[in-house]
């Protein structure tokens, strides 16, 4: 009889550690190798972009969150993002991804396709609209689905002097353990143009977990970033757009759960 009631609550017991282990669910990470908000800048059609995305982990975690994770602490990436402007509202790019992880050693980290939607300035004015859709296949020690797409859509409103941004991101792996589940990572902009040549401001990035049951703030990602950016004045607007393009910023995490505690990032591209 005693034996009989022990074994209930160990059964018990495992079933409410099953239980409160899925709702603790850790949300998903955010993307390490490209940290940026996207606005409504396309190619024009036939011209050629290429974006270079470098970042490193200053500070992180140093334990895996899963088998087979490379933990980001004191990881350099580089990401080449080549483009191509196919329309005035279509431009057609795609990823390859580098690390170079803490104890120096190369890492391939993966390749993605995408494809950049925005509606044309003429019809939607100060305020833009967009979306960017990606799919890719990255190896276990950067994503633990592997196969993974994302939907970004792109709102926001640029006045010459004012920037606000924002992208809803949802994403979902296609293969892997939580394959087909969409995850929730907003990421947002806010920035002023000095009119100097330059831009400063602050960009915020969060891993929420599943869209429709979002993890406990205690395991959500959120980053947040002091930034510059190049900038034409607003006189200039209208005029031949300037062909380069500079980011740089540097994060500091708001949770622990935060795989990167500081990181400094900068994307340096340039059209062809």
């Amino acid at each position: 009889m005693i034996t009989d009631i022990k074994m209930h609550f160990r059964l018990a017991g495992l079933a409410v550690l099953g239980l409160m282990t899925a709702l603790v669910r850790p949300a998903q990470a955010m993307d390490q190798f490209e940290i940026q908000v996207y606005q409504d800048d396309v190619n024009a059609p036939g011209h050629f972009g290429l974006e270079t995305h470098i970042n490193y982990t200053i500070d992180g975690h140093r334990t895996p969150s899963y088998p087979g994770e490379q933990p980001p602490n004191h990881v350099g990436r580089l990401t080449l993002e080549p483009a191509l402007g196919i329309t005035e509202f279509l431009e057609l790019g795609g990823y390859l991804q580098n690390m170079i992880n803490g104890d120096g050693q190369y890492k391939f980290s993966g390749v993605k396709l995408r494809a950049k939607f925005v509606l044309p300035s003429r019809y939607t004015g100060k305020l833009f609209f967009g979306i960017n859709v990606e799919i890719g296949r990255v190896p276990r020690a950067v994503e633990e689905g592997g196969w993974a797409n994302e939907f970004r859509p792109i709102a926001g409103y640029y006045n010459g002097h004012w920037l606000f941004d924002v992208n809803p991101i949802v994403g979902y792996a296609l293969s892997g353990p939580d394959k087909f589940k969409p995850d929730f990572e907003p990421a947002a902009k806010i920035g002023f143009n000095t009119q100097k040549g330059f831009m400063v401001g602050a960009e915020y990035y969060a891993g929420l977990g599943l869209l429709t049951s979002p993890s406990p703030l205690g395991q959500q990602e959120h980053l947040a970033f002091l930034t510059f950016d190049l900038a034409d004045p607003a006189e200039q607007s209208g005029s031949e757009e300037q062909p380069w393009e500079l980011n740089v910023g540097f994060g500091r995490s708001l949770t622990d759960a935060t795989p990167q505690q500081w990181i400094a990032k900068a994307i340096v591209g340039y059209s062809f």
